[in-house]
């Protein structure tokens, strides 16, 4: 039986873009402007993919799915009950899938839903077929440095004066190669999946209006 998730995700459109950056603003010292936005949507849309995370309920998409039949499948919405509370930026590259921003709305933090969509973002990357995924974070930001080590990120070097405000942005990789790490993804999914699942112990109740 597919069991349903208390989240859905689907990809971010130009009218998203405010919302999206009133959460930029609530989550980094130097957030992206409107413009910045509007240029990966429009311009780089060949290598850019961003998502959107809301409250609602969605099927959750079989294990052998590809990330983007996910996304289509996960756009069949059962119940869409609130407004854009993450998100998600990746780029495609030759040899890797760079996370080029993630934040979740600060009143939605603690729950778990950084690493489901941290979870999407390695997905990408091993349909890509590229060995690793990159990503950036602030020298001071210790709580994301934790997430992604979590995962299995490490560091990989430091990148002096990167932010717009001076400070350095540590460079990060997971490698994502070899059958032990698809077994180790399914196991990182499976918890994020149950975490999720009991925050909403009402979840698939979508007759009565609740998650």
């Amino acid at each position: 039986m597919i069991q349903s998730l208390p989240y859905i995700t689907r990809p971010m459109e130009p009218g998203d873009i405010p919302s999206v950056v009133a959460i930029d603003r609530l989550s980094f010292p130097t957030p992206w402007p409107p413009s910045a936005y509007a240029y990966e949507l429009n311009f780089a849309k060949d290598s850019r993919y961003y998502v959107l995370l809301r409250p609602g309920t969605a099927r959750s998409a079989p294990a052998e799915s590809k990330w983007h039949n996910w996304l289509r499948r996960s756009a069949r919405v059962i119940h869409d009950s609130g407004d854009i509370i993450g998100y998600l930026g990746i780029r495609r590259k030759k040899e890797s899938v760079h996370i080029s921003t993630i934040a979740i709305h600060p009143d939605w933090r603690c729950k778990g839903l950084g690493e489901y969509l941290l979870l999407q973002a390695i997905e990408q990357g091993l349909e890509q077929e590229v060995p690793r995924i990159t990503l950036e974070v602030r020298a001071s930001n210790t709580i994301a440095q934790n997430l992604y080590r979590k995962f299995g990120f490490r560091f990989t070097g430091t990148h002096c004066g990167y932010y717009r405000d001076g400070e350095d942005a540590w460079l990060m990789a997971l490698e994502i190669t070899g059958p032990r790490f698809q077994q180790y993804l399914a196991k990182m999914h499976h918890a994020s999946e149950q975490r999720l699942r009991a925050n909403h112990p009402t979840v698939g109740q979508t007759n009565s209006g609740t998650i």
